[in-house]
């Protein structure tokens, strides 16, 4: 087979290939030109999912009338003058690819600095002039409509424009200083005001989330993450970006987990808007045709630089407080009597912020299966027995593993456990560690070993399986997961009666430790029902 030089137009098809996935494709490379051009208030149209008409207006610096030919063709650009200035880059475009792109699949037309240009499948069909107005306005036509093999890999019309919506949503989450708007077939889809991250925040994800955002403003990282008690079943509420970019990077995106470890349940995942400033030449953002994924030159700062920014962030967290509904101030004079009880609809209880209690705990008594009724300064507390021992028996383990104190007990029968070879392999290379947290244990034959002392806390009935939870947590996933392993089957049982001494020890053990309003799997230790609400629920005003 012969080797030949492609014709231009194809050429550009598989160049808009690359750039030009699908209408959010467009809408991204539209929205960054309007950006890097300056741009503080941006309005995106779109009808027909992106296919019919994606419409971008800004007000940022315009393109000359004598430059808009030259703005269409493959690798011109404003952004790029030598070699060297890939090395540091601090725009959001820079190869120059875009327009053609687009170009090459669409009827485009381009209007600025009293310029216009009209380009469709490549070609110029018009050029002349146009009104004097600031900013410029590109509109994107009939999406490949000269390659109608790619519109069959399109999604549902949902799908497409939901795409859309995500890519503008993005910018607006990380420019909260800028004005957005996105029409969406003629309505209103998205608008911001420009007036900071917790306002484009309760635009993107609503209010009540905007209320549980945490702001991070530490060292070139800034952004917001949620209180730990808000969280999702997946990670599209995650937003990380480097010099404003967005990105998919999974240590990043693992670095961010981590903190929540122990506060969010296994297969939760927190808000997140999270954008760092990083050095230009530190960080290539030229290794994927998108601009999706980055590369840096020192990973593991990045890392922990993000780390220690939402851990700042993360210390000012709050429990969960329980509040009752009042009564309308029309309510008649005599109301008909309605009794407030732990298991009203989620209409009349609602969860807003609580300081943590400081004076302690007072017990009154258990109620339900295993909940623990306290009075404290702020009102009456109920504390989950189960998950506020799982997490005073996870810091302790944890403090016990930092200071090398082992507390143990013998057992009088000791428990043989069958292995495998693996399981034999890791008693031998955390044998430290286990007997720092008071299991002593001996091979028993080639698939067996012998447990002959435990931690204290660990009943004899349950070592068993406590021992083989913390080494699956070793094998499988992490050290505090198999703390928690190990907490989870040392702690008291939810339905266990407590004698009024041990409530009292429970209770002041918890509130001794730091942090204290999850067990180590994220699920809340208690709430808050507070005096005021109290006051207020039975109309008592003084």
């Amino acid at each position: 087979m012969s080797i030949r030089v492609l014709p231009p137009e194809v050429a550009d098809a598989i160049a808009a290939g690359e750039v030009v996935e699908r209408p959010a494709s467009v809408v991204k490379e539209l929205l960054e030109n309007a950006l890097d051009a300056g741009a503080s208030r941006l309005t995106v149209e779109i009808r027909g999912a992106g296919r019919s008409l994606v419409r971008v207006v800004d007000d940022g610096a315009g393109i000359s009338p004598e430059e808009l030919p030259l703005a269409f063709q493959r690798h011109a650009t404003s952004k790029l003058a030598r070699l060297r200035d890939l090395e540091e880059i601090v725009t959001l475009g820079f190869r120059g690819e875009a327009l053609a792109s687009i170009a090459a699949v669409a009827d485009v037309e381009c209007t600025s600095s009293g310029g216009r240009l009209r380009i469709r499948a490549g070609s110029v069909v018009e050029a002349g002039a146009a009104g004097l107005a600031p900013g410029t306005v590109m509109e994107v036509r009939d999406l490949f409509a000269n390659t109608p093999a790619r519109l069959k890999f399109l999604k549902s019309e949902a799908t497409e424009t939901a795409a859309c919506l995500r890519v503008v949503q993005q910018y607006a989450l990380l420019r909260p200083e800028l004005r957005f708007r996105v029409l969406v077939d003629g309505r209103t889809a998205l608008q911001t005001s420009g007036a900071g991250r917790l306002e484009a925040i309760s635009a993107v994800y609503g209010p009540a989330v905007a209320r549980e955002m945490l702001l991070v403003e530490w060292d070139g990282v800034a952004g917001a993450v949620s209180q730990p008690r808000l969280s999702r079943g997946n990670r599209d509420g995650i937003l990380v970006a480097v010099n404003g970019r967005p990105v998919a990077s999974r240590a990043l995106g693992f670095a961010l987990e981590e903190c929540y470890r122990g506060s969010l349940e296994r297969g939760r995942y927190p808000v997140a808007v999270l954008d760092l400033a990083v050095d230009p030449a530190a960080v290539d953002v030229n290794v994927h045709p998108a601009k999706r994924e980055v590369r840096f030159r020192t990973e593991g700062t990045v890392f922990a630089t993000l780390q220690k920014a939402v851990r700042e962030a993360l210390s000012g967290s709050q429990v969960p407080r329980l509040t009752a509904a009042v009564a309308a101030a029309t309510a008649p004079a005599s109301p008909p009597l309605r009794q407030l009880t732990l298991h009203e609809p989620a209409a009349v209880l609602s969860y807003e912020p609580a300081a943590v209690p400081a004076a302690p705990l007072r017990p009154l008594g258990q109620a339900g299966d295993g909940y623990l009724v306290a009075e404290g300064p702020e009102g009456v507390v109920l504390v989950d027995q189960h998950a506020a021992h799982e997490r005073v028996l996870f810091n302790r383990f944890k403090a016990r593993l930092a200071s090398g104190n082992t507390l143990s007990q013998p057992l009088l029968l000791p428990v043989v456990l069958e292995l495998d070879a693996a399981a034999m392999v890791l008693l031998g290379e955390r044998e430290a560690e286990l007997k720092a947290l008071g299991f002593e244990v001996e091979p028993f034959g080639p698939r067996a070993a012998r447990v002959l002392a435990a931690p204290v806390e660990t009943p004899p009935a349950r070592v068993e399986a406590a021992l083989a939870e913390v080494l699956a947590g070793l094998r499988e996933r992490s050290l505090d997961d198999a703390l928690a392993s190990l907490a989870c089957h040392s702690a008291v049982r939810f339905g266990d009666q407590l004698e009024p001494a041990e409530q009292r020890r429970l209770l002041e053990e918890l509130q001794s430790t730091t942090p204290d309003a999850t067990c180590p799997h994220g699920r809340p230790t208690r709430l808050v029902l507070d005096w005021q609400e109290l006051k207020r629920h039975f109309r008592r005003n003084y």
